[in-house]
């Protein structure tokens, strides 16, 4: 009997290596190329995840500010622009005053930044709305408008 390892294993000694070779190499292309589709869908996904917290955060203020403007006791112009202008976030645009109530059109602004497996991502949400303050104690809606360019 011979000492050859070629011998001994019918001249096939590397095949088996070979193969788990190739079946590691094909096993490392496949999680290359998960990777590669995954990651930018993970990153929109979690974009988006912000930009909806951002867009419920001005709906939030702009009731906290509907709630501000109704508890407003004197429904005078100036009082109803200081209360407004007080919600962080809030940008008063008109105040009209007329037969029915005092009109307000404010604008909300809302910024997010939040820390991911990303980095930091970052987004921006605006709304405008407008309020009817009636001196009675009967409240109008809160109205959402397009906002000015």
């Amino acid at each position: 009997m011979s000492d050859n390892p070629q011998v001994r294993y019918g001249g096939q000694r590397w095949t088996p290596v070979r193969r788990r070779l190739l079946i590691g190499a094909a096993l490392l292309a496949l999680a290359a190329v998960a990777v590669a589709v995954g990651l930018p869908l993970l990153r929109d996904r979690s974009q988006h995840r912000l930009q909806r917290r951002a867009d419920r955060e001005v709906t939030a203020t702009a009731q906290r500010t509907r709630a501000a403007l109704l508890a407003e006791p004197s429904g005078r112009e100036a009082a109803l622009r200081t209360t407004a202008d007080d919600v962080d976030g809030v940008e008063v645009l008109t105040v009209t005053a007329g037969a029915r109530g005092v009109r307000l059109v404010f604008q909300v602004r809302v910024a997010k930044t939040a820390a991911s497996v990303f980095g930091w991502q970052q987004a921006a949400a605006t709304g405008c709305f407008a309020q009817l303050v009636r001196g009675g104690a009967t409240p109008a809606a809160l109205e959402r408008l397009p906002c000015p360019r």
